[in-house]
């Protein structure tokens, strides 16, 4: 816990955005760790594809496609950067102090299914008690992925159209 606390830390307060994603990754990747030691092997796999996998990655290509060295990265940080140790160090403080704080017994219960596996309780609880909440998601992906497909399309209002009757036309005078 305390490396995923260290490298969130080293996130807010690299320097360049390129190490700012490589401890982001470790941050994932310690996260994903955690959920091994709490033997919920699923949600660990899915929290490293998902989030390393796919997010982390396009930080990366957004990155690679920006041109940083147009920037002065230096005067931007120093602006911001007493900011986010404040902010930092508040959020650090709020999770140690709900760490001695008890658990609700709400979440207790769910989380004491030891006679299913991880799936079998993840999807228990999903399609049971949140399965209008996962429809409702499913949509707003749905809505998300269309309107980028949208967004991304050149409509094209001068498109070339053809005419069939003078491309035969044209086919027979050349015999």
């Amino acid at each position: 816990m305390t490396l995923t606390i260290i490298s969130g830390m080293m996130v807010i307060t690299a320097i360049h955005p390129v190490h700012s994603i490589i401890w982001l990754v470790l941050a994932f990747v310690n996260s994903a760790l955690l959920f091994v030691q709490l033997e919920a092997d699923f949600i660990a796999l899915a929290t490293l594809i998902i989030y390393v996998g796919a997010i982390a990655i396009l930080f990366i290509f957004v990155l690679m496609m920006l041109n940083l060295s147009a920037y002065d990265l230096e005067n931007e940080i120093s602006s911001i950067l007493p900011i986010s140790v404040v902010s930092a160090l508040g959020i650090i403080t709020i999770i140690i102090s709900n760490n001695f704080t008890n658990m609700d017994t709400s979440y207790q219960e769910i989380f004491s299914l030891k006679e299913f596996s991880t799936m079998q309780s993840i999807g228990s609880q999903l399609y049971n008690q949140f399965g209008e909440y996962l429809i409702i998601a499913s949509i707003i992906l749905l809505v998300a992925m269309v309107g980028a497909i949208l967004l991304t399309l050149n409509p094209s209002y001068h498109s070339k159209k053809q005419n069939n009757f003078i491309q035969i036309v044209r086919d027979n005078h050349n015999f």
